[in-house]
C-alpha cells in the first residue's frame, strides 16, 4: 500500500502532507479509497508509528523547505486512535452540549491527548463534536488494546455525555482484538453500554 500511495503521489506531482486511504479485503487486496490534500484528524496514529511530526512538515514545506525524508518511513509499533465526542451513544449518537465540570486526562508513556477542554468549557452546539482525540501506542497491538482500556479507565470528562465509554465495547471485543473486522464492525457488535 505504501508503494501505491508514493506512486500515485509522484504520478500527480504532490509535494505535501496528505493521506491516500485505501479499503482491504479479507484476501488482503487493496483498494483505492480517495486521496485528502491535508493533513487528517487521525494524524497522530501515523506521527506515533512513524516519528514524524506530520504538522511540522506541512508548515516546512508551507515555508518553502524540503521535506527532511522521502519515500517511505519505517513504522514501528501499534497505534489506536479514539475520538471522544460530545454525543450520546444511548440516544442514537446525538451530540450533546453543556459545560465541563470535571475533567483528568490519561497519561504515561505511549498516551497522547490532543484536546482543546478544560473544567469550566462550555462545549456549545455550532461545532463539530470532537472533544478530543485520545491515541494510545505499544510495540504491539494487544499492548496498544491494554494501554488504552486503562487511559479510558483515567480519562475524568464529566458534566456532558460523551461516547468514552463506548469505546470499551470495541476494544474488549475478540474479533476487534484480532483484527478480524470489517466497515460493518458497528452494526454487527458494538451495543451501547448500560448508562
Amino acid at each position: 500500500m505504501a508503494e501505491a500511495a508514493i506512486a500515485a503521489c509522484r504520478a500527480c506531482g504532490y509535494e505535501n502532507a496528505g493521506t491516500i486511504e485505501f479499503l482491504v479485503d479479507d484476501m488482503r487486496n487493496f483498494y483505492f479509497m480517495e486521496m485528502n490534500t491535508r493533513v487528517q484528524v487521525e494524524h497522530p496514529v501515523s506521527e506515533m508509528t512513524t516519528g514524524v511530526d506530520i504538522v511540522r512538515e506541512q508548515i516546512r514545506i508551507a515555508a518553502g523547505s524540503t521535506l527532511e525524508m522521502t519515500g517511505s518511513v519505517r513504522t514501528r509499533g501499534h497505534a489506536i486512535e479514539l475520538r471522544i465526542n460530545a454525543e450520546d451513544p444511548h440516544n442514537d449518537f446525538q451530540p450533546n452540549t453543556g459545560t465541563v465540570s470535571r475533567y483528568v486526562t490519561p497519561g504515561g508513556p505511549g498516551i497522547r491527548v490532543d484536546s482543546h477542554l478544560y473544567e469550566g468549557y462550555e462545549i456549545p452546539m455550532f461545532y463539530d463534536s470532537l472533544l478530543a482525540k485520545l491515541v494510545v501506542w505499544d510495540q504491539d497491538r494487544p499492548g496498544a488494546i491494554s494501554r488504552a482500556l486503562r487511559a479510558l479507565d483515567e480519562y475524568v470528562i464529566e458534566g456532558v455525555v460523551t461516547n468514552k465509554d463506548f469505546f470499551r465495547g470495541i476494544l474488549e471485543n475478540p474479533d476487534f482484538a484480532a483484527g478480524r473486522y470489517t466497515t460493518a464492525f458497528l452494526e454487527e457488535n458494538a451495543q451501547p453500554p448500560a448508562p
